[in-house]
Protein backbone atom coordinates (compact mmCIF):
# COMPACT_ATOMS: atom_id res chain seq x y z
CA UNK A 1 0.00 0.00 0.00
CA UNK A 2 1.22 3.36 -0.54
CA UNK A 3 0.22 6.71 1.32
CA UNK A 4 0.85 9.87 -0.26
CA UNK A 5 -0.58 13.43 -0.93
CA UNK A 6 -3.04 13.33 -4.21
CA UNK A 7 -2.84 15.32 -7.49
CA UNK A 8 -4.39 16.37 -10.35
CA UNK A 9 -2.72 13.45 -12.47
CA UNK A 10 -4.70 10.94 -10.09
CA UNK A 11 -8.05 12.76 -11.21
CA UNK A 12 -9.48 9.69 -12.59
CA UNK A 13 -9.01 7.70 -9.89
CA UNK A 14 -10.16 9.95 -7.54
CA UNK A 15 -13.57 10.52 -9.77
CA UNK A 16 -14.32 6.67 -9.32
CA UNK A 17 -13.11 6.69 -5.43
CA UNK A 18 -15.64 9.12 -5.07
CA UNK A 19 -18.32 8.29 -7.60
CA UNK A 20 -17.90 4.43 -5.45
CA UNK A 21 -18.31 5.69 -1.81
CA UNK A 22 -20.04 9.09 -1.69
CA UNK A 23 -24.08 10.01 -2.99
CA UNK A 24 -24.48 11.12 -6.72
CA UNK A 25 -23.63 14.23 -7.54
CA UNK A 26 -21.29 14.95 -4.40
CA UNK A 27 -19.84 18.08 -4.94
CA UNK A 28 -16.25 15.76 -4.93
CA UNK A 29 -17.35 13.91 -8.20
CA UNK A 30 -16.93 17.39 -9.47
CA UNK A 31 -12.81 18.43 -10.88
CA UNK A 32 -13.44 21.85 -10.39
CA UNK A 33 -14.69 21.59 -6.83
CA UNK A 34 -11.74 19.08 -5.82
CA UNK A 35 -9.69 21.43 -7.16
CA UNK A 36 -10.97 24.19 -4.94
CA UNK A 37 -10.67 22.30 -1.79
CA UNK A 38 -7.38 20.47 -2.55
CA UNK A 39 -5.56 21.80 -5.31
CA UNK A 40 -3.96 24.91 -3.62
CA UNK A 41 -1.40 23.26 -0.81
CA UNK A 42 -1.82 27.41 1.26
CA UNK A 43 -5.81 25.75 1.91
CA UNK A 44 -5.76 22.02 1.54
CA UNK A 45 -4.26 18.36 0.71
CA UNK A 46 -6.40 15.62 -0.08
CA UNK A 47 -4.00 12.45 1.25
CA UNK A 48 -4.49 8.62 -0.95
CA UNK A 49 -3.83 5.20 -0.07
CA UNK A 50 -3.11 2.93 -3.43
CA UNK A 51 -3.43 -0.41 -3.61
CA UNK A 52 -0.96 -2.58 -5.71
CA UNK A 53 -3.41 -1.96 -8.64
CA UNK A 54 -3.03 1.53 -8.58
CA UNK A 55 -6.87 1.80 -7.30
CA UNK A 56 -7.20 4.42 -4.32
CA UNK A 57 -8.80 2.53 -0.94
CA UNK A 58 -8.51 5.19 1.25
CA UNK A 59 -8.60 9.16 1.32
CA UNK A 60 -8.23 11.76 4.16
CA UNK A 61 -8.96 15.29 3.00
CA UNK A 62 -7.13 18.18 5.32
CA UNK A 63 -8.84 21.65 4.86
CA UNK A 64 -6.41 24.40 6.46
CA UNK A 65 -8.04 27.30 8.30
CA UNK A 66 -7.23 29.21 12.06
CA UNK A 67 -3.72 27.31 11.94
CA UNK A 68 -5.00 23.99 12.20
CA UNK A 69 -5.74 21.02 9.69
CA UNK A 70 -9.21 20.33 9.81
CA UNK A 71 -9.94 16.31 8.76
CA UNK A 72 -12.52 15.73 6.58
CA UNK A 73 -13.46 13.21 3.95
CA UNK A 74 -12.26 10.15 5.38
CA UNK A 75 -13.19 6.69 4.11
CA UNK A 76 -11.36 3.82 3.66
CA UNK A 77 -12.45 0.40 1.90
CA UNK A 78 -13.04 -2.16 4.56
CA UNK A 79 -10.79 -4.80 3.92
CA UNK A 80 -8.09 -2.08 4.51
CA UNK A 81 -9.16 -1.01 8.29
CA UNK A 82 -7.19 -2.03 11.16
CA UNK A 83 -3.40 -1.71 8.77
CA UNK A 84 -2.84 1.38 10.53
CA UNK A 85 -2.80 3.66 7.06
CA UNK A 86 -5.34 6.08 8.17
CA UNK A 87 -2.41 6.91 10.71
CA UNK A 88 -0.26 7.19 7.97
CA UNK A 89 -2.81 9.63 6.05
CA UNK A 90 -3.25 11.60 9.28
CA UNK A 91 0.45 12.32 9.61
CA UNK A 92 0.93 13.60 6.39
CA UNK A 93 -1.56 16.40 7.23
CA UNK A 94 0.04 16.77 10.67
CA UNK A 95 2.74 18.04 8.83
CA UNK A 96 1.14 21.08 7.80
CA UNK A 97 -1.17 21.85 10.99
CA UNK A 98 -2.17 20.51 14.24
CA UNK A 99 -5.29 18.61 13.52
CA UNK A 100 -9.07 19.08 14.47
CA UNK A 101 -12.32 17.96 13.08
CA UNK A 102 -15.67 19.29 13.46
CA UNK A 103 -17.71 15.53 12.95
CA UNK A 104 -21.24 14.97 12.78
CA UNK A 105 -21.80 11.07 12.40
CA UNK A 106 -21.73 8.19 15.57
CA UNK A 107 -18.64 6.56 13.09
CA UNK A 108 -16.31 10.29 13.41
CA UNK A 109 -17.00 10.65 17.48
CA UNK A 110 -15.80 6.92 17.87
CA UNK A 111 -13.18 6.91 15.42
CA UNK A 112 -11.79 10.46 17.52
CA UNK A 113 -12.65 9.00 21.46
CA UNK A 114 -10.53 6.04 20.22
CA UNK A 115 -7.84 8.53 19.11
CA UNK A 116 -8.55 10.58 22.22
CA UNK A 117 -8.76 13.05 20.47
CA UNK A 118 -10.34 16.56 23.15
CA UNK A 119 -14.33 16.84 22.67
CA UNK A 120 -15.27 20.64 22.97
CA UNK A 121 -18.97 22.04 23.02
CA UNK A 122 -20.59 21.35 19.90
CA UNK A 123 -21.04 24.23 17.41
CA UNK A 124 -24.28 26.31 17.75
CA UNK A 125 -26.42 27.64 15.39
CA UNK A 126 -28.49 31.17 15.78
CA UNK A 127 -31.11 31.71 13.01
CA UNK A 128 -33.26 35.22 12.84
CA UNK A 129 -36.12 35.45 11.29
CA UNK A 130 -37.74 38.40 9.10
CA UNK A 131 -40.05 39.81 11.63
CA UNK A 132 -42.39 41.24 8.45
CA UNK A 133 -43.09 37.49 8.01
CA UNK A 134 -46.79 36.96 10.01
CA UNK A 135 -47.33 33.24 9.50
CA UNK A 136 -43.85 31.53 10.51
CA UNK A 137 -43.92 28.03 8.99
CA UNK A 138 -40.89 26.36 7.49
CA UNK A 139 -43.19 26.50 4.02
CA UNK A 140 -43.52 29.89 4.01
CA UNK A 141 -39.97 31.32 5.48
CA UNK A 142 -37.80 28.55 3.39
CA UNK A 143 -39.74 29.62 0.13
CA UNK A 144 -36.85 30.98 -3.18
CA UNK A 145 -37.02 34.77 -2.73
CA UNK A 146 -36.14 37.24 -5.71
CA UNK A 147 -32.95 39.21 -4.20
CA UNK A 148 -30.90 41.63 -6.15
CA UNK A 149 -27.67 41.96 -4.83
CA UNK A 150 -25.50 41.59 -8.00
CA UNK A 151 -23.53 44.57 -6.98
CA UNK A 152 -22.39 43.09 -3.58
CA UNK A 153 -20.79 39.63 -4.32
CA UNK A 154 -17.75 39.14 -4.28
CA UNK A 155 -14.67 36.65 -4.91
CA UNK A 156 -11.91 37.68 -2.78
CA UNK A 157 -11.47 34.94 -0.48
CA UNK A 158 -10.51 31.32 -0.86
CA UNK A 159 -13.51 31.11 0.86
CA UNK A 160 -16.21 32.85 -1.42
CA UNK A 161 -14.39 31.09 -4.34
CA UNK A 162 -16.16 27.65 -3.78
CA UNK A 163 -17.78 26.89 -7.07
CA UNK A 164 -21.38 27.47 -6.78
CA UNK A 165 -21.36 29.78 -3.86
CA UNK A 166 -22.50 33.36 -4.08
CA UNK A 167 -20.70 35.59 -1.36
CA UNK A 168 -21.58 39.15 -0.79
CA UNK A 169 -20.27 41.92 1.28
CA UNK A 170 -22.87 44.12 3.44
CA UNK A 171 -23.29 48.01 4.24
CA UNK A 172 -21.38 47.45 7.53
CA UNK A 173 -18.71 45.16 6.24
CA UNK A 174 -20.63 41.73 7.02
CA UNK A 175 -20.02 39.00 5.10
CA UNK A 176 -22.36 36.24 4.36
CA UNK A 177 -23.71 33.47 1.30
CA UNK A 178 -26.63 34.42 -0.30
CA UNK A 179 -28.93 31.36 -0.66
CA UNK A 180 -32.26 32.84 -1.91
CA UNK A 181 -33.60 29.19 -3.41
CA UNK A 182 -34.31 28.96 0.58
CA UNK A 183 -35.11 32.25 1.10
CA UNK A 184 -31.93 32.63 2.88
CA UNK A 185 -28.77 34.25 4.22
CA UNK A 186 -25.91 32.67 5.80
CA UNK A 187 -23.83 34.91 7.54
CA UNK A 188 -19.93 34.05 7.24
CA UNK A 189 -18.85 37.38 9.72
CA UNK A 190 -20.74 39.71 11.31
CA UNK A 191 -19.63 43.38 11.83
CA UNK A 192 -22.80 45.44 13.25
CA UNK A 193 -25.63 43.15 13.54
CA UNK A 194 -28.54 45.55 13.50
CA UNK A 195 -27.05 47.16 10.23
CA UNK A 196 -27.09 43.43 8.80
CA UNK A 197 -30.38 42.62 10.12
CA UNK A 198 -31.96 45.69 8.10
CA UNK A 199 -30.13 45.39 5.13
CA UNK A 200 -30.59 41.91 4.62
CA UNK A 201 -34.76 42.63 5.50
CA UNK A 202 -34.44 45.55 3.08
CA UNK A 203 -32.96 43.23 0.58
CA UNK A 204 -35.83 40.51 0.64
CA UNK A 205 -34.70 37.90 2.86
CA UNK A 206 -36.67 35.85 4.87
CA UNK A 207 -34.27 34.66 7.04
CA UNK A 208 -30.65 34.79 8.46
CA UNK A 209 -28.41 32.27 10.52
CA UNK A 210 -24.56 32.02 11.58
CA UNK A 211 -22.85 29.06 13.13
CA UNK A 212 -19.88 29.22 15.53
CA UNK A 213 -18.33 27.78 18.64
CA UNK A 214 -19.96 28.12 21.59
CA UNK A 215 -17.35 30.37 23.08
CA UNK A 216 -18.08 33.37 20.38
CA UNK A 217 -19.64 36.26 22.40
CA UNK A 218 -20.78 37.75 19.31
CA UNK A 219 -23.96 35.30 20.09
CA UNK A 220 -24.59 37.56 23.20
CA UNK A 221 -25.81 40.22 20.94
CA UNK A 222 -27.64 37.98 18.77
CA UNK A 223 -29.70 36.93 21.46
CA UNK A 224 -30.28 40.20 22.33
CA UNK A 225 -31.72 40.73 19.43
CA UNK A 226 -33.82 37.77 18.71
CA UNK A 227 -31.46 35.67 17.12
CA UNK A 228 -32.35 32.04 18.44
CA UNK A 229 -30.24 28.39 18.48
CA UNK A 230 -32.22 26.95 15.34
CA UNK A 231 -33.98 24.40 17.30
CA UNK A 232 -36.27 26.71 18.44
CA UNK A 233 -36.61 27.75 14.84
CA UNK A 234 -38.39 26.49 11.49
CA UNK A 235 -35.41 27.02 9.56
CA UNK A 236 -33.65 23.60 9.31
CA UNK A 237 -29.94 22.84 8.84
CA UNK A 238 -30.21 20.71 5.85
CA UNK A 239 -31.88 22.65 3.36
CA UNK A 240 -30.22 21.02 0.11
CA UNK A 241 -32.56 19.42 0.03
CA UNK A 242 -34.61 20.71 2.62
CA UNK A 243 -34.92 18.42 5.71
CA UNK A 244 -37.73 19.67 7.99
CA UNK A 245 -36.65 19.43 12.06
CA UNK A 246 -33.09 18.96 11.21
CA UNK A 247 -31.01 20.68 13.21
CA UNK A 248 -27.70 21.80 13.64
CA UNK A 249 -25.68 18.67 15.43
CA UNK A 250 -21.70 19.12 14.82
CA UNK A 251 -19.14 18.18 17.56
CA UNK A 252 -16.34 19.97 17.27
CA UNK A 253 -12.82 17.93 18.63
CA UNK A 254 -8.97 18.59 18.00
CA UNK A 255 -6.19 16.37 18.79
CA UNK A 256 -4.15 18.79 21.18
CA UNK A 257 -5.20 21.55 23.20
CA UNK A 258 -5.97 24.93 21.61
CA UNK A 259 -5.91 28.27 23.16
CA UNK A 260 -9.34 28.87 25.16
CA UNK A 261 -9.89 32.32 22.52
CA UNK A 262 -10.04 30.02 19.57
CA UNK A 263 -13.02 30.78 17.62
CA UNK A 264 -14.42 28.28 14.96
CA UNK A 265 -14.83 29.79 11.75
CA UNK A 266 -17.99 29.07 8.91
CA UNK A 267 -14.98 28.70 6.42
CA UNK A 268 -13.05 25.88 8.46
CA UNK A 269 -13.78 22.28 8.31
CA UNK A 270 -16.68 21.34 5.77
CA UNK A 271 -19.80 22.43 7.38
CA UNK A 272 -19.64 25.84 5.64
CA UNK A 273 -19.72 23.98 2.26
CA UNK A 274 -23.06 26.02 1.95
CA UNK A 275 -25.26 24.55 -1.17
CA UNK A 276 -22.78 22.07 -1.83
CA UNK A 277 -22.82 19.36 1.20
CA UNK A 278 -25.54 19.00 3.41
Amino acid sequence: MITREATIEDWEQLFLFFSRVYRTNHPLQNKEFWMWQYGDKQYGRSLICINENGTIVGHVGANFGGGLAWIINVYLDEECRGKGILGKLYAIARNYYPLAATAANAAGLGLYQNMRWIRYHDLVRYVKINPKISEVTMQNVCQSQSVNVDDLIVKDTHYFQQPSLKGIVLKDGSRAVSQENVGGLRVVDIENVDQLENQAWEIGYNWMDYITSWNDLKTRNLEKNGWVLDFKSVVPWRLNPIEENYFCDITFLSERPLDNEFIVHRSYSDHGRIGSIH
